[in-house]
Parts: C-alpha cells; structure tokens; sequence
C-alpha cells in the first residue's frame, strides 16, 4: 500500500514525520486538520493516537471533530496534541491566523507542525490570471460559501506567515499535477518541474511543505 501520488504533499508530511527519532515508539496524539478520507492513518505506526478533523464526513470516513475553525474552537484541553498536520486547508480559512492560534492553543509546547499551502503565484497559475481562465477553486461569487481558496499566498508569503508564529525546521518545495497519477509523460514533467521548484521556488513551486515546531 503506497500513498497515492497525487497526495504528495501527504507523502512529504509522513517523510518529514519518519525522521524524528521517537516517532515510531513515543506515544503521541496527532491531529490532522482537513483530513478528508484519512489518507495517512493507515500508514501511521500504533503509537499514534489519530485525530481528524474537517467540516464535513467523508463516504467510509466520520470525522472526531466536525466543525469550523472559523467558529468554533477545538473541544480538547491545551496542550493535547504532539503533532498537527494541516495540510492544503489554511487557505481555505476565512481568518488564518486566528485558525493557527487555535491549533496552538491545543498543542505541546514542543509540537510538531506540518503545513502544506499553494503557490498562487506560480507559472502555471500565471498563465491563467493572463487568459483569464478561472479554476474550480476560483468560483466566482461562491468562494467562500464553497470553502475554496480564499486566500491566494506567494512563497514568500506562506513562509513569513509560518515563520512569525513558528520555528521552521524544513521546507519542502514540489509541483504536482492530478494527471500524474494517471500518466507517466505527466509524471515525468512533474519530476522536472519539482527540481525546478528547488531553485526558482517561485515559479515552479506548485505547493510548500513546512514543518515547524511550536515556540512554546
């Protein structure tokens, strides 16, 4: 069983995870944060106690906690969670910053964070903004009821937010296309452009990876 390709930023968040030390034996409560259909629970050892949570259930996949961010807060004591993915979901958020002090509230002082945002102003999507071609996470007068994006960061602009209320440990730069996993000509593309993102991150960055520890 392998993670599916075109939730790499899913793979990224379990590599980051493997290498801590005390990963595989400590026991901890992760809490992932738009987990959707739970993607990396099965690959989670047994000493990770697994939390999800999002605004709806997903076909085979009730949710721990149902709820909004925007609205409501986490009903669990401070300082609960070791780990906090969030992944592809800050931007999807109405009030960003006010999520990630949430999600602070709940976590270690010595918490791991995993983030994952969108590049907004990579090549691809540039290409769009000058054809005027709108995406499916660009609805016109339904973004926010639909919970799209809402917010469109920079690189730069995911790592000053994360790095104002974090320490950042790694970062990881990729591109990633829905064909890929479906096609090995797009999978190839994928890998160049990734290298590509190593270097002009700004261009060829398609998404940002960030792992960050709480400063307490």
């Amino acid at each position: 069983m392998k993670i599916p390709s075109d939730r790499i930023q899913n793979k990224i968040a379990f590599q980051f995870l493997s290498r801590i030390p005390y990963f595989r034996y400590k026991k901890m409560n992760l809490l992932d944060v738009g987990a959707a259909d739970h993607v990396l629970k099965p690959f989670l050892p047994k000493n990770i106690r697994y939390f999800s949570l999002d605004i709806k259930d997903y076909p085979n996949c009730k949710q721990d906690f149902l709820l909004d961010l925007d609205r409501k807060k986490i009903p669990v004591k401070r300082g609960f969670f070791d780990i906090i993915l969030c992944l592809d979901t800050l931007e999807h958020t109405m009030y960003p910053i006010k999520v990630i002090k949430e999600l602070k509230r709940v976590a270690k002082k010595d918490a791991i964070f995993i983030f994952s945002l969108p590049n907004e102003y990579n090549f691809l999507q540039r290409i769009y903004y000058l054809l005027a071609i709108k995406r499916k996470t660009e609805m016109p007068w339904k973004v926010v009821e639909e919970h799209q994006h809402i917010h469109k960061p920079r690189v730069k602009d995911i790592l000053s937010l994360l790095s104002s209320e974090f320490k950042v440990i790694k970062v990881k730069f990729h591109w990633e296309s829905r064909k890929s996993s479906n096609s090995k000509f797009f999978a190839g593309i994928d890998r160049i452009l990734s290298i590509m993102a190593q270097v002009y991150p700004n261009l060829f960055s398609r998404d940002v990876v960030v792992m960050c520890r709480n400063r307490g």
